[in-house]
């Protein structure tokens, strides 16, 4: 009798430390379901994350156009209206300003400050100033410098760009954008001769701002107005915006290198230039004369 008492308690010993036993089926489904708990709670933190991710870049993306990658991609698939243009009446609200108070006003600007503008102002463009309700306009007269046909490398891929420097503050120059469906063949505007950008009729948005190294600023600006603009007998030119542009930051400013331009010129005017021509060349038949 006794040995069949420690029999059957030594079968039961043997019987709870078996891998069959009901104690390690309960220990091993308890160790199952805490690994599974871990493993679902690292795949949910995974989810929210890649969605966190992806929230945010499309924030980004359709936040931001003036970025090039996020202009590509938005452009492609077609989640961006087309540019277009406005009339005197149909054109956004604003304030005209002119070189001399844009130049005071982004002077103080760092070169951060200062790209993160240009960002603001190609934004508003981009996407027909429907988050904007005062846009920057630029008027004022300019000595016209050089005027230059665009192409498909250009930030417009047609039409004319015209430079001139402001004849009350030499220190501003500016890139008037003209974009046409077509280049025009023939488009004649002097050196010399007056630019003169009107307000209500124009509209003349601000588009980027270069600062030079030695203080000088380069305004690019485009006409809002969509029309056609007359600059004389030969230089006449409708204005329509293209649906898409090019923003690559090595595009700006339009007309190109602006550290060749002359600092401090005494006129762009033909007068005083052919005065100079004279004045040149008595002074090299002075050098000249035994």
């Amino acid at each position: 009798m006794a040995k069949a008492a420690v029999a059957a308690i030594e079968m039961e010993t043997l019987s709870d430390q078996s891998p069959f036993s009901r104690q390690s089926r309960e220990q091993d489904e308890g160790r199952y379901v805490s690994g599974n708990l871990i493993l679902w709670l690292a795949v949910l933190a995974v989810l929210v994350g890649l969605n966190f991710a992806s929230w945010s870049f499309c924030m980004w993306v359709f936040g931001q156009p003036e970025h090039p990658m996020n202009y590509r991609l938005l452009t492609k698939l077609k989640r961006l209206d087309p540019i277009h243009g406005f009339t005197p009446v149909t054109a956004p609200r604003g304030k005209f300003l002119t070189v001399k108070d844009l130049y005071s006003q982004v002077y103080p600007f760092s070169d951060t400050e200062l790209r993160a503008y240009n960002g603001i102002l190609k934004r508003s463009y981009l996407k027909n100033y429907l988050e904007l309700e005062n846009v920057t306009f630029l008027s004022g007269e300019f000595t016209v410098i050089s005027a230059r046909a665009m192409a498909g490398e250009d930030v417009f891929p047609a039409g004319y760009v015209i430079r001139g420097r402001s004849t009350t503050f030499p220190d501003a120059i500016v890139d008037f954008a003209l974009p046409t469906a077509k280049t025009p063949e023939k488009f004649e505007y002097a050196a010399g001769q007056v630019l003169k950008i009107d307000e209500s009729t124009t509209c003349a948005a601000l588009l980027h701002i270069e600062r030079l190294e030695d203080g000088r600023m380069v305004f690019t600006a485009v006409p809002l107005v969509e029309r056609e603009y007359l600059f004389g007998d030969s230089a006449k030119i409708s204005v329509t915006p293209p649906p898409m542009i090019r923003i690559e930051p090595e595009r700006w400013p339009i007309s190109g290198d602006a550290g060749s331009i002359e600092v401090k010129p005494v006129s762009f005017s033909p007068e005083a230039t052919a005065a100079a021509a004279r004045d040149d060349g008595d002074g090299t038949g002075a050098e000249r004369a035994p």
